[in-house]
């Protein structure tokens, strides 16, 4: 696997790591306070984002590590270039 592929599959994963991490705290934080607190909703907006974006890193991160043991994007074998 190239160093570069492998690269990015490392960071994508501490990226998701990071995100989790702050998104638990957000929940926790929701956890201990009364949802009619106005912290509340901007709370859960953030946690919402978070949990977007976590969603979104980790489908690049499958598409990476599909490209690194050579299989499409369905998870099947790369397609033979056309010549």
């Amino acid at each position: 696997m190239p160093d570069d592929l492998q690269s990015d599959i490392h960071a994508t994963a501490e990226d998701i790591a990071a995100d989790s991490e702050v998104l638990k705290d957000i929940e926790t934080e929701k956890a201990t306070i009364d949802p009619q607190d106005p912290r509340a909703l901007e709370l859960a907006s953030r946690a919402e984002g978070l949990a977007h974006a976590i969603a979104a890193k980790a489908t690049a991160e499958r598409e990476l590590v599909h490209e690194a043991n050579g299989l499409g994007p369905s998870g099947g074998p790369e397609p033979e270039p056309a010549v």
